[in-house]
Formats: structure tokens, C-alpha cells, sequence
């Protein structure tokens, strides 16, 4: 993949509807979570509820409904107990 960042975009509305452009893919999806990677970087969005109503990995949009409680992004660095403990 390419180190070059590039251009996301989040529309979250009411915390009942998000929006995620860049999507690269989805690695995991329940009803309380939804696991993706954003331009090489793993991004989380915690909730309750959560619904995928579209995935368009092409245009590389996400769009979720539910109660959107937060939302995590992480680097790529996994900590040393991560590594140890997979």
C-alpha cells in the first residue's frame, strides 16, 4: 500500500448516522462495533445498534446508522504485549 496520506472525510449526523470516506476495507462489523482501515489507518466506530446500510469499497464510502458513541483511530504501531500475546 502506499505511505502517501490522502483525503478522508467523517459526516456524522445527531449520532445516529456517519458517513466515512477513504475506506479501504471492513476487517469486522457488529451490532456494537465496526472495524476498518482509512487510508492504512485501523479506524473503530463504537456504538449500539450499528447497521452498515452501504459499503462502496470502490469509491471507498462507509455509511452506518445506529447510536454512534465514539470513534477510535489507531496507528500502526501494536504494543509490545499485543505482539507478544496475539
Amino acid at each position: 500500500m502506499d505511505n502517501i496520506i490522502k483525503n478522508h472525510r467523517l459526516i456524522c449526523e445527531n449520532r445516529q448516522k456517519l458517513e466515512l470516506s477513504g475506506v479501504q476495507k471492513v476487517e469486522s462489523s457488529t451490532n456494537t462495533q465496526v472495524v476498518c482501515v482509512v487510508n492504512n489507518t485501523q479506524t473503530t466506530i463504537y456504538g449500539k445498534n450499528l447497521h452498515i446500510n452501504k459499503l462502496d469499497l470502490q469509491a471507498g464510502i462507509l455509511s452506518i446508522d445506529g447510536e454512534i458513541d465514539s470513534i477510535k483511530y489507531q496507528d500502526g504501531k501494536k504494543s509490545l504485549w499485543k505482539r507478544i500475546f496475539k
